[in-house]
């Protein structure tokens, strides 16, 4: 079976799920090693009445005209080429088929239109993308180089991550309704809950534990060139969690819904929904969306 599952950069799946204070996983976040690619585009989105900083507006005739000259007269610049809204909407509805929730939650009038831009290997891109942002009219230019997704499966991930209280977490989560167990590492009887709501998880094909000691041996291996970032992490750092796997097709809002309410959960991260939105955001420039795909936990 194919999981639904992009290989992302670290950096940019750890923006989207919202996460602060230490890292916690190596397999939560961490993904197979990329080679940067000259080939990679930057995609300017033109302004939509629903992007930040567009005024509600879409971007108009003459501020697209102005956008596209402007990147064409930028030296670095080897190609421009534009991406109507009816074509952008068009790959969309191909590409999530069958994900009735998703395809709710867009409409065509919601998909900018943009410029996607191949830059030479010399550029310096992170100037260049922050002179698109800049200019009237735009509203998201996004490096895929920085946040780059495709097909390849990434196998070893989990489709979800259930991150479990650990001692003295000021998490809200973990001071929430636990009684005498406020402060407190998860309790036996918290785990045996969640572990009983996690095994009736309709299409769940495996899950497992994975304890802080492995979590933090993990994420040693994993980071193993960043020697700063492990001398600055420690094994209580790491929180105890169930990894889950399930069908591709099976729909995990709820059953993340139910187990963040949870009595000794932490937080829940659906893996898959963080790479959606990511998906949908560096692809099609879509990041403020209808109730359907929002929150990921």
């Amino acid at each position: 079976m194919k999981r639904w599952s992009w290989r992302v950069t670290v950096a940019a799946v750890v923006a989207l799920s919202g996460m602060t204070g230490p890292v916690v996983s190596a397999e939560a976040v961490h993904a197979p090693e990329i080679n940067f690619s000259d080939d990679w585009e930057i995609a300017v989105f033109l302004c939509t009445p629903s992007a930040y900083g567009c005024h509600k507006r879409y971007a108009t005739a003459k501020q697209r005209r102005d956008i596209e000259t402007f990147l064409q007269a930028t030296p670095e610049v080897t190609e421009v080429r534009f991406v109507s809204r009816a074509a952008a909407y068009a790959n969309f509805r191909q590409e999530f088929a069958g994900q009735q929730k998703v395809l709710a939650s867009v409409h065509a009038k919601d998909v900018p239109e943009s410029f996607r831009v191949r830059v030479s290997g010399v550029a310096d891109r992170t100037r260049i993308v922050a002179l698109a942002n800049r200019r009237p009219g735009v509203g998201l230019a996004v490096d895929h180089a920085d946040s780059h997704v495709d097909g390849a499966a990434a196998p070893q991930a989990s489709d979800m991550s259930v991150f479990l209280c650990e001692k003295d977490s000021f998490k809200p989560a973990c001071l929430r309704g636990r009684g005498k167990a406020n402060k407190s590492a998860v309790t036996v009887k918290e785990r045996k809950a969640i572990v009983a709501v996690i095994e009736r998880i309709p299409g769940l094909e495996s899950y497992e534990y994975e304890d802080q000691a492995t979590a933090y041996r993990n994420f040693v291996e994993a980071y193993a060139d960043n020697e700063a970032l492990v001398s600055a992490t420690r094994m209580s750092d790491m929180p105890a969690s169930y990894r889950l796997w399930v069908q591709s097709a099976a729909d995990l809002d709820s059953p993340r819904r139910r187990l963040e309410r949870m009595a000794g959960v932490s937080q829940v991260h659906d893996s898959r929904c963080l790479l959606r939105k990511l998906r949908l955001r560096s692809e099609y420039g879509l990041w403020k969306l209808r109730s359907g795909i929002g929150g990921c936990g």
